[in-house]
């Protein structure tokens, strides 16, 4: 897959592309059909796929005190694309003199004159340029204009075990749900489980000293929507590169802590794992790329009278976390 983050360092295809616009933040079920349709598309016509998503979302430009943080960093979703079968992706550098583009000149300027498109994919919610004006019905009046093939894929449902109907997967039903700590639903909703990538810094050393050391993320962007501060099951990728770490099969079980542990006065905010089978020592993990993967959401941060209390209490819930695990029987590879 060729990544294109330059609109003028586009590869135009010599006869024609299909294509697909959208923020696509989370890459979920939704987002997911689209793809999947294009894909289909692209291989009924012998056509190359093409992917067009925004860097950052326009709201974030143009309203960013309405922007709600997102499900996935622009490196992680472009790792995500990279296994749906895309020829070509191109991450728009958004700014305001982009964004303020009519309807008519974001399809003529990108996907005819770049990209030839003869077939556009969107879903049934899909609204591009200047005032969000272009709307499916508009993009299939632009298609009889400039002769491409506009296709809407309509929504996507789950049926969710606590709700009496199937609810349309969204990004922001996706986003009610982490923060909820649902994160059965969410994995129901993405079709995997919800990832934070980072990076392993050097923590304060406190987890090494009291006999459970862990990996301190560092996000790569500040803007991912984290779970609520507390003490969480879940699983860790590492690898040498995000990639890597996304590709492999090796899934930690591990003890997640989001927020300062407020038994030390000192305490920083930050988010750790304590692999439950890690043989290696952390200090060997530092710079190493790493996906925390979240199951459920185990306690709230509490305070502790001493550090023996502590200790115990992480102890308690490594054991927890290990039947926790087990009992949801979950391959974490599916």
């Amino acid at each position: 897959m060729k990544i294109t983050t330059d609109l003028n360092q586009i590869t135009s295809p010599p006869n024609g592309s299909v294509l697909a616009i959208g923020n696509f933040d989370g890459v979920h079920r939704g987002h997911q059909a689209i793809i999947a349709r294009a894909r289909e598309l692209a291989r009924e016509n012998n056509l190359p796929l093409c992917l067009m998503t925004f860097g950052p979302a326009p709201v974030k430009v143009l309203r960013p005190e309405l922007a709600p943080r997102i499900l996935t960093p622009t490196v992680y979703k472009t790792f995500l694309m990279a296994n749906q079968g895309i020829d070509q992706l191109i991450v728009v550098p958004t700014d305001k003199a982009f964004l303020a583009q009519s309807p008519d000149e974001f399809i003529e300027n990108l996907a005819i004159k770049k990209l030839k498109a003869r077939h556009i994919v969107e879903g049934e919610n899909f609204a591009f340029g200047r005032h969000r004006r272009g709307t499916t019905e508009v993009l299939q009046e632009l298609g009889e204009r400039f002769g491409f093939e506009a296709h809407i894929v309509g929504s996507q449902t789950v049926k969710i075990d606590s709700l009496p109907e199937p609810i349309v997967v969204s990004s922001t039903f996706i986003r009610q749900q982490i923060s909820a700590c649902e994160f059965s639903q969410v994995r129901q909703c993405l079709g995997r489980f919800y990832d934070i990538p980072g990076r392993i810094v050097r923590g304060q050393g406190r987890g090494h000293k009291i006999g459970f050391p862990t990996a301190n993320l560092q996000l790569l962007d500040s803007d991912q929507l984290v779970p609520l501060d507390g003490v969480y099951a879940g699983y860790v990728r590492l690898g040498d590169s995000l990639d890597q770490a996304g590709k492999s099969s090796e899934y930690h079980p591990a003890a997640i802590s989001i927020g300062s542990c407020e038994t030390f006065v000192d305490g920083q905010w930050q988010i750790e794992a304590h692999l439950l089978d890690l043989d290696a020592p952390v200090d060997s993990l530092y710079d190493q790329h790493l996906l925390i993967s979240f199951v459920q959401r185990v306690r709230q941060q509490e305070k502790y009278d001493s550090l023996d209390a502590l200790i115990r209490a992480i102890d308690a819930d490594c054991k927890q976390i290990r039947l926790t695990l087990l009992s949801q029987g979950i391959d974490p590879a599916d």
